[in-house]
This record gives C-alpha cells, sequence and structure tokens, in this order.
C-alpha cells in the first residue's frame, strides 16, 4: 500500500493540552487517529515528544513515508521505528510514531475490506493462534485520588466491574451505578464538594481510602448489583524512595505491610483487580502477594502497569519474577502497533491476561475499543461511563458487540 498524502496536526486532549492528530491517504481510503497522553506516567514509557517540536520534525518524515510501499504493519512500523533510531523514540517521538503507526492500521484495514478490531485480531493470529476469545468487560473509573484528582486520596482509581453476560448490559449497569452513586454523594459531601477527576470519576475527600471502599461496597449490597470492586493504587506515587516506605492516609507502610493491608482489602471487600499495588521497580513485592493471592485460591488479578509499561523486556522480567498475572496495554507506553502486539503475544504465552487502557489525557478517538476486541482482552478501561472522551470506547464496543451478534 503506497501512501498519496501524511498530515499531522496538534489537536487539544481532555485536559485542553495539545497532543497529536495524523491523517493518512491511499487511493480512495482516508484514515486517522490521535494519540492521548497519561499523567501518571511509568519511568518505563517510550519518550514524548513535544506536539510542536512533533510537527516541525513531521516535515522531513513525510516526504520518506510517502516515497516507500509498505505491504504489512510491521514493514511500516519498522521503517518508522529505523527512521527515529534511537531505543527510547527520543528522536521522532512515540506519540509522533504512534499517531502513524494507528492511522495506518485504520487504512490498511480500510484497504483489506476489514473492520479495524478484525484487522488487529489477523495481526496477532498471524503470530499466536491461540488468541483469547473474550469481549472485553468494562473497568470504570468512579472515584479517583491520586495524581487524577484533587483530594487526598492516595489510590489513583477505585473501580466497578460488572460480572454480567454481555457489554451492553454493563454499560447500562454502570451508568446506573455512576448516576447512583453521584446522588448518594451529593447527599454526604454536598455537590459544592464534588468534582470529577481526570477520568470523570468522583472527587471527594474523605480520611481514608478505605472509606470510598465501604461506600461502593455498600451500595453494591444495597441494590445487590453483580459488581466488584478494582483498584488502581498507582503505588509509585504514594512509595518514598529514600526511606523504602509508603504512605496511606498518613501511616507509613513497610512492603512486606502494605502486602498484607492489601490482602485485607482483598477478602473484605471482595476485590476483583487490583493494579500497580508497589513501587514500579520492586518486582519482588509483585511476585510475594501474588504468591499469597493463589495461596488463598483468589481470583483476584495482579495487574502490572508502571512496573511493566507495554515493553517486552519489562514484561519478560515480570514473567520470570511471576510479579503479576495481567498486564495493562497502552499503545502510547511503546509507541507502534506492531511492539503493542508483540506485548500482547507474550503475556498470552504465559498464560497472563491484557486490559486494554485509555490515558488520563484523552481524545475521543476509539482505537482502544478495537484493540481490546482484536486481542480477545480481559478487560478494557476507559475511565467513568460519562462524557464524551470516556464514552466513545464503550460505545464503539456497543457497536461492536452489535455487529458481532448479527453474524
Amino acid at each position: 500500500m503506497k501512501l498519496s498524502e501524511a498530515e499531522l496536526k496538534i489537536i487539544l486532549d481532555s485536559r485542553g493540552e495539545e497532543t497529536l492528530q495524523a491523517e493518512l491517504r491511499a487511493e480512495n481510503f482516508s484514515a486517522s487517529a490521535s494519540v492521548p497522553s497519561g499523567k501518571s506516567r511509568g519511568a518505563h514509557e517510550t519518550f514524548v515528544l513535544e506536539p510542536k517540536q512533533a510537527v516541525s520534525r513531521f516535515k522531513d518524515l513525510r516526504n520518506k513515508i510517502l516515497d516507500k510501499e509498505f505491504d504489512t504493519q510491521k514493514e511500516f512500523d519498522d521503517f518508522l521505528i529505523s527512521l527515529d533510531g534511537t531505543p527510547g523514540k527520543s528522536n521522532l517521538g512515540g506519540n509522533l510514531i504512534l499517531a502513524l503507526s494507528l492511522a495506518w492500521a485504520r487504512l490498511k484495514a480500510k484497504n483489506e475490506g476489514l473492520e479495524l478490531f478484525q484487522y488487529i485480531n489477523k495481526l496477532l493470529i498471524t503470530h499466536y493462534s491461540l488468541l483469547n476469545t473474550n469481549f472485553p468487560r468494562p473497568i470504570f473509573n468512579v472515584i479517583e485520588g491520586g495524581v487524577h484528582a484533587r483530594d487526598n486520596l492516595e489510590f489513583q482509581e477505585f473501580q466497578i466491574i460488572p460480572e454480567v453476560s454481555s457489554f451492553s448490559m454493563a454499560l447500562n449497569l454502570g451508568k446506573e451505578f455512576y448516576d447512583k452513586l453521584q446522588e448518594l454523594l451529593k447527599r454526604k459531601f454536598g455537590k459544592q464538594n464534588i468534582e470529577l477527576g481526570d477520568e470523570s470519576g468522583f472527587s471527594v475527600s474523605l480520611p481514608k481510602d478505605e472509606d470510598v471502599l465501604e461506600i461502593l461496597i455498600n451500595l453494591i449490597a444495597s441494590d445487590n448489583y453483580p459488581l466488584r470492586i478494582g483498584l488502581d493504587a498507582a503505588a509509585s506515587q504514594f512509595y518514598k524512595k529514600e526511606e523504602g516506605f509508603y504512605i496511606i492516609n498518613d501511616k507509613k507502610y513497610s512492603p512486606e505491610e502494605l502486602k498484607n493491608y492489601y490482602l485485607s482489602l482483598i477478602e473484605n471487600f471482595n476485590i476483583l483487580s487490583i493494579e500497580d499495588p508497589f513501587y514500579e521497580e520492586d518486582f519482588d513485592s509483585f511476585m510475594k502477594l501474588r504468591q499469597d493471592i493463589e495461596q488463598k485460591r483468589s481470583s483476584t488479578l495482579i495487574i502490572t502497569d508502571d512496573l511493566t509499561t507495554t515493553n517486552p523486556e519489562r514484561l519478560k522480567r515480570a514473567v520470570d519474577k511471576k510479579a503479576g498475572n495481567a498486564i495493562l496495554i497502552k499503545p502510547n507506553q511503546i509507541g507502534t502497533l506492531t511492539e503493542t502486539l508483540q506485548v500482547v503475544k507474550l503475556a498470552y504465552e504465559n498464560n497472563w491476561q491484557a486490559v486494554a487502557s485509555h490515558r488520563s489525557g484523552e481524545t475521543t478517538d476509539d482505537f482502544i475499543a478495537d484493540l481490546a476486541v482484536g486481542i480477545g482482552a480481559w478487560g478494557i478501561k476507559s475511565g467513568a461511563p460519562a462524557t464524551p472522551y470516556r464514552l466513545s470506547k464503550y460505545e464503539r464496543l456497543l457497536t461492536i458487540e452489535k455487529e458481532l451478534a448479527g453474524k
């Protein structure tokens, strides 16, 4: 496939910050893609180039990609990586490369007469024949803390995860719970004391993080909702590296004490998943938590994000250490669709689950919805079931579910 045109422009994300959107054309087809940005970023994520610099560097890059014909996604992505020429994509930036990679994927899917999720599925099956067949479950971030909100909560996300048979049921359930939670919080704290965090979850100040879990578990029980609770601790944010301990609500925890604290939360609040429970270099504490969870025969997922950053080398180390059993998949952590799928393949080969994820600074691009379906992800994170930046992904999943049901 030979491109006839390539454009790059700056748009604003959900936080009003600049990000990139690429548009590619070939024959009678055109496709675009925009890239999100994260506020809570792992140390091992690929380099993000300032958008104005990216637009400037694209001027030279444009002619190079227009002069060459590409047959496969890997050829296109590898060419961009070779032009960058650095280990961390610090020349062209992972954000510029990813915008082009995702736009090319959309264009190639159209060229082949495939839906984007079918195209992604085909790419993964090329490498890995035992593809998961899950339809991803939504992981709704309903109350926010950490760097995503202006409250005193340490944990970054307090999530609800529906356990129902269809995505449409799960989304309706999530919206109903979100609305009831909003009314409850208004009565409890007053409307003026409730804000929205970066991912459209509610932000409220409470004495302890456990108070949020109490609110969620009680609301779940009040209507007998088929929901479980998930947590994104984002523990690197409250880890004191120099002293070697964690601080949660003014209380110090050693790694061992924090592990035991998590085990008590898992048991007391029926927690289905916990993401980034420890500092992003502490593979051993992740491993110990997984061991204790397995000994209790719990189904709780330990999801790695800052620990693994959608990076094959980091994931290999985590697999060897048995430092989790699920990985968060964020394409903008690694920079191309090809590399993203290589990480998914590695996860599945080692019996790990995959969870596709948005970022806190989002666009309305719904690529990760197709990605989640295409890789058979266990779940998808796209924030709360509110605001266009989050709902665009969930609504795309509704469309895909209907298409698959009709076949």
